[in-house]
């Protein structure tokens, strides 16, 4: 457990936040989140848990634990998923507060801290988010909370009945402090009461939906979900995209998970073949370019192969 010059009085059994960071392939990243938390973090005292899911791309492995000596650090020898590679770090977590902190996010004020000494004054808020901002010059804000989505919607839009939304920069347009229906994994406070009601996260979820199943879950048991905007951070976005074969397939199979687990079987059921009809039309749609001389074969062939992959559902979602 880390204690900060400036923190508060705190036991070293129990320190007041836990922070979770999984790191894939992302040395540089995960450097630059662990050297701002540390620099920004106050008045609080913080253990932080850094899980390493295989990395091949660079020396995460062994850099890490000696640039930041003060994380507890845990190496996977292979790719277990975003929902797993937290839950180690819950497991061994002792924090009165859990937050789950992405790699690729940085922090530019006390914003830990002061989420702590919020949640301090709001005991029946099960879980916080705050407010992004992308890493651009004018620090524009970007959308970290929603609605939770609608099964029947996501079916029609999959076959363009209805328009698709698509999160998109709030420039300085901040919304305003308010309980939310989920926010997102980038930045998700756990309260630990709430924590060892919902348990962990859902690992049927290897990544991507996982937060929105949390949320959901913490919800069903009483406990509000709260956006706050006087907290900021950046969040650059996209860690893990360059070393994902395929993130459509990644993203679209989470979401049949969380259909099939909340909703019906005919929603589930439904959602699986309009994609499966998707992917058939962009595949065909990629043979007729593939004959005009407007594609390659490989283009064509990934086309397929994302298919086929997502028809029978494979596992091996990323690269090494």
């Amino acid at each position: 457990m880390l204690k900060n010059e400036d923190s508060a009085i705190s036991t070293p059994e129990k320190p007041d936040l836990s922070i979770v960071l999984v790191n894939w392939n992302a040395l540089d990243l995960t450097s630059a989140a662990l050297a701002s938390l540390k620099e920004k973090t106050a008045a609080i005292s913080y253990e932080v848990f850094v899980i390493d899911n295989g990395t091949t791309k660079d020396t995460s492995v062994s850099d890490l634990p000696s640039r930041f000596p003060w994380i507890n650090f845990i190496a996977n020898p292979d790719n277990r998923g975003f929902s797993k590679a937290n839950n180690q770090g819950l497991q061994r977590s002792l924090g009165r507060y859990v937050v789950l902190l992405n790699n690729d996010t940085i922090q530019i004020e006390n914003a830990l801290g002061e989420s702590v000494k919020y949640m301090d004054a709001h005991t029946d808020i099960g879980a916080l988010g705050i407010l992004h901002l992308n890493n651009d010059d004018r620090r524009t804000t970007q959308p970290s909370f929603f609605t939770f989505p609608k099964p029947w919607t996501d079916v029609l839009g999959l076959f363009g009945f209805v328009e698709r939304k698509v999160a998109k920069s709030l420039s300085n347009n901040i919304p305003q402090e308010q309980e939310v229906d989920w926010v997102c994994g980038s930045f998700l406070l756990m309260r630990r009461e709430c924590l060892e009601q919902v348990g962990g996260l859902d690992e049927r979820f290897f990544i991507y939906d996982e937060d929105i199943d949390w949320c959901l879950r913490a919800k069903q048991r009483g406990w509000k979900i709260r956006f706050w905007p006087d907290a900021k951070m950046i969040h650059v976005g996209a860690a893990a995209r360059p070393f994902m074969k395929d993130k459509t397939f990644v993203h679209f199979r989470s979401h049949l998970s969380y259909i099939r687990k909340h909703h019906s079987v005919i929603a589930s059921a439904l959602y699986y073949l309009g994609m499966c009809m998707r992917l058939a039309l962009a595949t065909t749609k990629q043979a007729f370019r593939y004959l005009l001389g407007k594609a390659s074969f490989a283009d064509l062939r990934d086309r397929y192969q994302r298919q086929v992959q997502f028809l029978f559902l494979r596992s091996g979602r990323f690269g090494g």
